[in-house]
């Protein structure tokens, strides 16, 4: 944890913990060890409670920038915790006042305690607010005067689906959590959920707790233009709904000691958010002026704002830290290519009922969730198509619940599904089922379309990730290629090898300034290749041999990947694997024979003399093109190999390769990420002094391996005569500026690219060492492809096996160079191996 904030925190808990929790009232020390012995609440839920009530008892309550100011005795550790430099730092040093405005802008200004508690789904974020707001019940029913402690609840939620979610908290068995002495404290509690605005709300005295979203009470005034407009009826009756509203609002501003909760806190923070949303902060600033609100907890499982933390945000817990903890299913990513909608739906439903079936979960049917861009495509494409699949598989259609603002009636169904009653198994949703939609037995989603927000595909996709039974089910999601590209980019957020990038850290971007320390330049043979014609042959002589015809090659394909567990540890792996999926068409034969002029550029009269030559019959090509989508591609593959001819012609030649071309340049890096740069002065301080390495100044390492094997060579080297030197080439992967690289065919991209392998070793034999280092959890993947590998473009998956072929071609005309993968770097037994091979080249 690079927080250092949120870590300076931690490491504070972690030490109160262990000293059995001194400076707390007797009646919190029982809860905490009542809850220890029942062992009910996981463990994020236990470190953020123990974290709420650290910072009430034992910090007092403060606001979240005098817990900040308090945690740091140094202002210089201060400035550094709020993300600056050490430069920047030091100019606001003697200038308090400065500090002071960057404090409020990023704490703001509130004179109470305003925190953040950011749980990853399916982690219990409403059983915490539950926790604490009894606790706080208990303690003020013991301590009346301490005003810490909070008498009366009023919690936020952005819409009416998450105050459905929300009535856990008055059904929740509180023994759980509640030592006995104290249960009948609960008995003066009383619970008021604002679903409409006909709903009473008479708070008496103090245990209240009011569950409301924010348009239900939120400080609202007449539009006089508006209402002229509406007529004298509608305007009676929008002052009537006002009136009513405000009414609440003052009810609950006479309530003592309050507690405001704001569940999915991140829809009240950032400057851009509007309306209702944006009013609950404004709502609290305005309970807060007529009587002081005790303290508020905003609890998230999303705890960032334009890809920055919330600044008051002191605990927080991922969703990688979810499954490696169990708390979370483990998960299967499918990426569809090349399909349409019916072979999508079609080869979902095989695969859910396959995996799942009518097998229960805790007595509960396992059911998918289908996400639709719109009422309309749900109900013209969706159903019909996901209806059709069902009764091929004799699937009953009373298995499909529709929910969205225009199926309220199935609300009750929709509530229902994670019970055992419920019979249904696949939901059809639009605008629902997405932040506080609780249902453990939903097993799997789909997204039908591509949304307009890329944290709806977020959102909406992991919903299936709760865990239920003993958690051994999988979960799978069922993509598009472009969601799944948004959901890539969203889970590599939170699966990053870098802490800061996986919390979301406000991270600084600082500039670096590389130059050249010694000019360095390398003589090698590269292979020129080069297309001197271009000859169409008589489009009578062009076959079509289906006997070659290759399924794989042109069929479309389920790319499968997932968040697995390995030795307790959760990661991330992209698809690799791939999957047929059958396609039928209903093309006629004109298009068909326009499909293939498109793609080959003959007329059409050509193509149609083509087919004919091969004595293929309308009838035929119609029957076999609609029967297989990729027939079509193969046609029109057989045809370009046939009518084209390309003449290759292949030179040696030698190149001057220059490793320090265009310096100096500037590169930025993420403050997170600013112990990989390595500057030689930082080096000899640390390291000692050594000959070896550092042809431009500093070195731009990207990985902790990297970093750790250059040290080491630069040591065990330094006094071997026939070490030249040692140079790090992957820090500027940049041709402008560093010439030294090989072309590889990328299996990820489908095309070629440029490899820049990490380190050069030179020998003064004329020899040369070529060093890739890679992480250990690479390794499985690599060793697979290299044994499965027979030589065709098509059996790479691995990219780290791809660059090592790509060296291969290259060696061939330079055999005075040699390759080595290095994986785990850090650890002395790979480092030694390294050194051994050095001084045998």
């Amino acid at each position: 944890m690079d927080n250092l904030f949120l870590q300076t925190i931690k490491t504070k808990v972690d030490a109160w913990r262990d000293a059995d929790y001194p400076n707390v009232e007797k009646e919190t020390l029982n809860i905490l060890k009542h809850i220890r012995k029942v062992g009910f609440l996981y463990t994020p839920q236990m470190e953020a409670f123990e974290t709420y009530i650290y910072l009430k008892e034992v910090v007092k309550n403060k606001p979240t920038v005098d817990i900040f100011k308090s945690l740091f005795d140094k202002k210089a550790d201060l400035l550094l915790a709020l993300g600056l430099s050490k430069s920047e730092a030091f100019d606001y040093l003697e200038e308090p006042e400065k500090i002071d405005a960057l404090l409020q802008e990023k704490f703001g200004d509130a004179d109470y305690a305003n925190q953040v508690y950011a749980l990853t789904m399916g982690a219990g974020k409403t059983i915490l607010m539950a926790v604490i707001m009894v606790y706080d019940f208990v303690l003020s029913f013991y301590h009346k005067n301490d005003d810490r402690f909070a008498r009366n609840a009023l919690v936020f939620a952005p819409d009416k689906t998450i105050i459905e979610s929300l009535k856990e908290i008055k059904s929740f068995d509180y023994s759980k959590i509640l030592p006995k002495e104290y249960e009948n404290i609960l008995l003066n509690v009383k619970y008021y959920y604002l679903e409409d605005t006909e709903t009473p709300l008479a708070p008496i005295g103090n245990y209240n707790v009011i569950v409301s979203n924010s348009q239900k009470i939120i400080l609202k005034t007449k539009n006089l233009t508006n209402n002229i407009k509406q007529g004298l009826f509608q305007d009676v009756k929008h002052l009537g709904k006002v009136e009513a509203e405000n009414a609440r609002l003052l009810a609950i501003r006479k309530l003592d000691g309050l507690a405001v909760f704001v569940d999915e806190a991140h829809h009240s923070y950032g400057k851009d958010l509007e309306g209702n949303l944006k009013k609950i902060k404004q709502t609290i600033e305005y309970l807060h002026k007529n009587t002081p609100i005790t303290n508020v907890i905003n609890l998230t499982g999303t705890p960032y704002v334009k890809n920055k933390m919330i600044a008051d945000v002191v605990y927080h817990y991922g969703l990688k830290e979810g499954i490696e903890r169990g708390i979370l299913k483990q998960v299967r990513f499918y990426d569809y290519s090349n399909t349409k909608d019916d072979n999508f739906i079609q080869n979902i439903v095989e695969t859910f009922w396959t995996e799942y079936g009518e097998n229960r979960l805790e007595g509960k049917l396992p059911k998918i969730a289908f996400y639709s861009a719109s009422i309309d495509d749900l109900r013209e494409n969706l159903r019909p198509k996901l209806e059709k699949t069902l009764k091929e598989q004799n699937i009953s259609l009373d298995k499909v619940l529709e929910y969205h603002t225009e199926a309220e009636d199935n609300k009750d169904d929709f509530v229902e599904l994670d019970t055992e009653e419920s019979n249904k198994q696949f939901i059809l949703l639009v605008g629902k089922g997405t932040e506080g939609w609780n249902c453990r037995s939903l097993v799997a989603t789909a997204l039908f379309r591509k949304p307009k927000s890329s944290i709806f595909v977020l959102q909406s996709s992991t919903r299936c990730l709760r865990s239920i039974g003993d958690n051994s089910t999988i979960a799978r999601i069922f993509l598009s290629t472009d969601n799944y590209k948004i959901l890539d980019k969203e889970l590599k957020n939170n699966f990053a090898t870098d802490i800061e990038e996986l919390q979301g850290k406000e991270q600084e971007q600082v500039e670096h300034e590389l130059k050249i320390e010694r000019k360095k330049k390398l003589k090698v043979n590269k292979i020129l290749k080069e297309i001197i014609s271009v000859k169409r042959k008589d489009t009578d002589k062009i076959k079509i041999d289906f006997r070659k015809f290759n399924t794989e090659k042109h069929q479309a394909f389920i790319a499968e990947g997932g968040i697995f567990l390995k030795e307790g540890i959760a990661g991330y792996q992209k698809t690799q694997a791939t999957k047929k999926l059958e396609q039928k068409e209903n093309l006629t034969f004109y298009e068909i024979v326009e499909v293939i002029n498109r793609y080959t550029h003959l007329p059409c009269v050509d193509v149609e003399a083509i087919l004919e030559n091969n004595k293929f019959s309308r009838k035929d090509i119609v029957k076999k093109v609609n029967d297989n989508i990729g027939v079509l591609s193969f046609i029109t593959d057989s045809i370009l190999d046939n009518a084209y001819k390309y003449e290759e012609k292949k030179e040696i030649i030698e190149e001057e390769l220059e490793l320090t071309k265009l310096y100096p340049f500037k590169i930025t890096r993420e403050k997170g990420h600013d112990g990989l740069i390595v500057y030689r002065e930082d080096a000899n301080k640390k390291w000692g002094q050594s000959r070896i390495g550092f042809h431009i100044n500093p070195y731009n390492f990207d990985s902790g391996d990297e970093k750790d094997l250059f040290q080491y060579l630069r040591g065990v080297l330094d006094e071997n005569e026939t070490v030249v030197d040692v140079y790090f080439t992957g820090g500027v992967n940049d041709p402008s500026h560093n010439e030294f690289y090989f072309e590889y065919y990328n299996p990820d991209e489908k095309r070629l690219a440029k490899y820049f392998p990490d380190f050069l070793v030179e020998t003064t034999k004329g020899r040369y060492l070529v060093i890739e280092v890679k992480g250990g959890n690479q390794k499985e993947g690599y060793e697979k492809n290299k044994k499965t590998y027979k030589g065709n473009i098509k059996d790479i998956f691995n990219t780290v096996f791809a660059k090592e072929l790509g060296f291969k071609e290259f060696q061939v005309e330079n055999k005075n160079f040699e390759y080595r993968i290095v994986f785990d770097a850090n650890l002395q037994a790979r480092q030694h191996e390294i050194f051994e091979k050095i001084k045998k080249i």
